[in-house]
């Protein structure tokens, strides 16, 4: 309970300083544009339409051109942090493809740095933060979607790592994966599990959860929030309000401010400009809205959801449903 209360201090300085004086205290930077991966449906590319007609490889060795450098980021850090900034996030791309922004970030703020990666680079043991992991699935869907032994090699690097949220995207034709996903996953040292929906692009739905399918999910994921309660990181009001759709608008620039791999200031999240906002399946607007009435959080199964951890001795038992 006492890792708890510091970890809710922490969220605290980051959204309660933001809510009150109208000020963004989490940065998020995009630190790299390239990939090691071809997934399909992948925001940063399929969603561009500048991308069209333009291979990878094309697109790696032209952004790779414009990308920030370590003295660039040194300079932007020191700045953010003496500014107010209280967290970092890290988006790519695949942002372990710049190990040395990660390591650098962590340096300036901690455990109060954070990243989505898709899991196939060792983030070293010594930066001791919580990230997520993304996966599509259990081993066969997930290898279909981003090729061949991702899967595995994601399971060598990290079911023995504590400090691992598993990320888990559903899209239409894999929504029956959740349990086949617990049951790979459940027995390792990850600290939890929680799943979303794929965003489509704007005018095309064919990609998402919808209809019965939606329904069947909600009421599994209903389900494995009861059956799981110390592996799968989220609540019956969480599920409830992922799967509904038009969630009205996002709260995520009330606490945020975004950066490009070039550093400039956008105005849309990780996303991209061209996702259909009205069909957002993203799981981070609701934890914000979930953290602005946080009295409601008092609870010990919410803040396990909020409260990351910090040591592995605030983790669940390997094995510990």
């Amino acid at each position: 309970m006492f890792e708890q209360t510091k970890r809710l201090y922490d969220l605290l300085k980051i959204y309660g300083y933001a809510k009150i004086s109208k000020k963004p205290t989490r940065y998020t930077h995009e630190i790299t544009r390239r990939c090691n991966l071809n997934c399909p449906n992948c925001y940063v590319y399929n969603f561009n339409p500048n991308y069209e007609n333009t291979s990878r490889k094309e697109i790696f060795e032209d952004v790779k051109k414009d990308e920030l450098t370590f003295e660039d980021y040194n300079n932007i850090f020191k700045k953010e942090k003496e500014s107010g900034c209280k967290s970092i996030f890290l988006i790519g791309g695949e942002p372990t493809l710049r190990m040395d922004i990660i390591e650098l970030a962590y340096n300036y703020f901690g455990r109060n740095t954070s990243l989505i990666t898709n899991g196939l680079i060792k983030i070293p043991s010594n930066l001791k933060m919580p990230f997520a992991v993304s996966i599509d699935g259990g081993e066969l869907i997930h290898d279909k979607i981003r090729g061949k032994g991702t899967w595995r090699q994601i399971f060598d690097n990290y079911s023995e790592d504590h400090r691992v949220m598993l990320s888990c995207c559903l899209r239409r034709g894999t929504s029956n994966q959740i349990q086949t996903v617990i049951d790979e996953w459940v027995s390792t040292d990850v600290f939890g599990i929680s799943f979303f929906f794929l965003t489509p692009h704007i005018n095309d739905s064919s990609t998402t959860v919808l209809g019965k399918e939606r329904e069947k999910a909600e009421l599994e994921l209903h389900r494995v929030v009861d059956e799981y309660p110390n592996f799968v990181k989220m609540t019956h009001n969480l599920v409830n309000l992922l799967c509904k759709a038009n969630k009205g608008e996002c709260p995520v620039f009330n606490y945020t401010l975004w950066y490009d791999y070039k550093g400039k200031l956008i105005n849309h999240c990780l996303l991209g400009k061209n996702a259909d906002c009205s069909l957002c399946g993203c799981i981070t607007p609701l934890y914000l809205r979930m953290f602005s009435q946080w009295w409601k959080l008092l609870n010990k199964r919410t803040l396990d959801i909020f409260t990351l951890p910090r040591d592995i001795k605030q983790c669940r038992k390997r094995g510990e449903k």
